[in-house]
């Protein structure tokens, strides 16, 4: 596999991305509470090579087959007006269902969210408070979701094609999703973005190999995004200790404790303990807790337990599946299910078992192959926003699946919509 063409690109990212996460979870200063770290190691790398699996088998289809024909291949300028202009008349719904406002509550929205853009501390406290009711029914949001989900992946995708007013207005919505995420004192949906958009970009890259002076620009370009998360990441979680510094107890999870003669902190500067350790607990909590839920018993989910928006799905029919999730049952071993990560692993794996965890990456990865390819081949639209959402479905296989949850309800409308036409070629 020649991994310098760009085919091999993607790919390239997510797994270099999550091995490093992985890495920085083996090589932690932390005696992580778990006796089934090796155990993990082998599940995990086990995951990662179905991935690459999936991914060429995926690749290597696209390459065979001519989806021009199949719809949904363009997205016309009379649909990208319908997506702004429905964007542009919802989306007060959408905060207002999320910050548990009236629609038309603007300031009190906006006071909410100023209250943790000053005090993030306090702002994570408020978003994560479950005492407060809607106002809006679930299934009004449900339905305004399936196209707003997807908003900020088309204006990325067809920047290149908007008029200036477009552009305008999709910055100006932009900076109001950054400021709801600062206000909520959390840095996922700001970082989602940044990679969005940088997954958005590949399919700006015209070249089939790189040169030196390609890989240049673009790692240089991989660094600015890095950079600015982690100073995201970093400035939130500062924020919420009240810029104090910390002692290494505070960073124990459980009976997960800090070892404060590791050789790391030997070798890092110590002004950078601090935001390491911040760096540690958030790539590699989920991963512990993956870890303690081998222990447990598997319950079936009926594919009702993946993602935090099928949940709430299931509630909405009258199913509860939330108490038998590997992730809520943690709960019994110490891990609060509201406030403390978990990896994508462990979602999954209420629905299939860990046993069909790695079925499930494979599967993954060649939808990521396949509408890259495509994608790129054919400059499939669709095939191209199946692209960006598996692509940081994969890379955030460490944060929760909170990702999935974001787009789901759009998702499982343009995956089922993808599949159909492109993968099982049926004409609709």
């Amino acid at each position: 596999m020649d991994l310098l063409k760009i085919k091999h690109l993607p790919l390239t990212i997510v797994i270099g991305f999550n091995l490093f996460t992985l890495f920085i979870f083996y090589t932690a200063p932390v005696r992580w509470a778990s006796d089934n770290l090796l155990l993990f190691f082998i599940f995990a790398i086990t995951c990662q090579l179905m991935i690459i699996l999936g991914f060429n088998r995926g690749y290597n289809k696209s390459q065979k087959i001519n989806v021009s024909n199949a719809g949904f291949h363009t997205f016309s300028n009379s649909r990208i007006n319908f997506v702004f202009y429905f964007y542009a008349f919802t989306f007060l719904i959408k905060y207002a269902y999320l910050l548990k406002f009236g629609i038309f509550e603007v300031s009190g929205m906006f006071n909410f969210l100023l209250i943790g853009f000053v005090d993030p501390k306090l702002g994570y406290f408020l978003a994560t408070d479950v005492s407060r009711p809607h106002t809006i029914s679930w299934s009004i949001f449900f339905l305004i979701s399936i196209i707003n989900q997807a908003y900020f992946l088309i204006g990325f995708l067809k920047w290149n094609e908007l008029n200036k007013i477009k552009k305008g207005v999709f910055l100006l919505f932009l900076l109001i999703e950054i400021f709801y995420w600062l206000g909520r004192g959390t840095n996922f949906g700001i970082i989602s973005l940044i990679t969005t958009f940088a997954f958005a970009y590949l399919f700006k890259l015209k070249w089939e190999k790189f040169n030196l002076g390609k890989v240049l620009r673009f790692y240089f370009l991989i660094l600015i995004f890095l950079a600015g998360s982690i100073y995201v990441f970093s400035y939130n979680l500062n924020k919420r200790a009240n810029d104090t510094k910390l002692d290494f107890q505070d960073f124990n999870i459980g009976l997960s404790t800090v070892n404060e003669r590791s050789k790391v902190f030997e070798i890092l500067p110590e002004a950078f303990h601090q935001t390491y350790l911040f760096v540690v607990f958030y790539l590699g909590q989920g991963y512990l807790h993956t870890s303690m839920a081998f222990d447990l018993p598997f319950i079936p989910t009926y594919f009702l337990g993946n993602n935090p928006a099928i949940i709430d799905f299931s509630d909405v029919i009258g199913i509860d599946t939330n108490k038998d999730t590997y992730v809520y049952r943690l709960k019994d071993k110490g891990v609060d299910p509201t406030v403390n990560w978990h990896s994508s692993y462990t979602w999954y794996a209420s629905d299939v078992t860990f046993y069909g965890v790695p079925f499930v990456m494979l599967f993954l990865g060649y939808i990521l192959g396949s509408s890259w390819g495509w994608g790129r081949k054919s400059n499939d639209f669709l095939s191209q926003i199946v692209f960006i959402i598996s692509a940081n479905m994969i890379l955030y296989i460490f944060a929760n699946n909170n990702y999935l949850a974001s787009v789901f309800y759009s998702f499982a409308l343009i995956l089922s919509l993808w599949f159909l036409t492109r993968v099982l070629r049926i004409r609709l």
